[in-house]
């Protein structure tokens, strides 16, 4: 008996385009829809691609999750991975997440994180705190779009800054994934585009404020527990 392949055929070409990033007002399949389809995987494909959206989605993050235990979540969620491809996309959207974290803790004032602190994921981490000081961290090349990031930071557009992380997700998916059509890394790239889509298209300049100032209050808080605790 010839074994059913996974349907990643049936499954990718049930997915409506997405179409570019910054062009819907709403993505062309809504969320109890798309979770419905990606029930079609097998459970080990399923759970996977759970455990890989929830690492790597914004909006999913638990605010009382410590640095260090998300970033332990996220080694045995690399761990756990049974594709090169896959866990190299988990890296790429981390380290962007890196460069996101310090070009806001240090717009708070913070300093360099101290050596051994857990508060990175990826290649970039001691670079950056070796670099604090310079405009880009040092890994401008590496990262092309941390200067605009930075400016847009610097000027308080909210907006702006949210759509250039995005992007640079959105290209990191697409470098990793292009190649990809009917298979799980096709899925997952699916997948990962449609919550970039979701949150740019629920992006609202009133909320982006508030999420802004949390974010620095946030900095700022813990900034003021560790001055504390020296």
């Amino acid at each position: 008996m010839i074994a059913e392949a996974p349907p990643y055929v049936t499954l990718t070409a049930s997915l409506p385009a997405l179409g570019p990033l910054l062009s819907a007002k709403a993505p062309p399949i809504n969320q109890p829809s798309l979770e419905h389809r990606l029930k079609a995987l097998t459970p080990e494909d399923h759970r996977e691609v759970t455990a890989l959206r929830d690492v790597l989605s914004w909006t999913r993050l638990a605010m009382t999750e410590s640095d260090p235990a998300f970033l332990a979540r996220a080694r045995r969620v690399e761990a756990g991975l049974r594709s090169e491809v896959l866990r190299a996309v988990l890296r790429d959207r981390l380290e962007i997440r890196t460069v996101v974290a310090a070009l806001r803790r240090r717009h708070a004032g913070e300093d360099a994180p101290p050596a051994g602190e857990a508060w990175g994921y990826g290649r970039f981490v001691e670079i950056i705190r070796a670099n604090w000081g310079a405009p880009d961290f040092g890994v401008g090349r590496s990262f092309p779009w941390v200067s605009a990031a930075r400016e847009k930071l610097e000027a308080g557009d909210r907006t702006g800054f949210e759509r250039v992380v995005l992007e640079a997700a959105w290209a990191a998916g697409t470098r990793r994934l292009a190649a990809h059509h009917f298979d799980l890394e096709a899925v997952v790239r699916y997948a990962l585009h449609w919550s970039l889509v979701d949150r740019w298209a629920r992006y609202d300049d009133d909320a982006a404020t508030t999420r802004f100032g949390e974010l620095l209050d946030g900095a700022l808080t813990d900034l003021s527990q560790r001055m504390a605790e020296r």
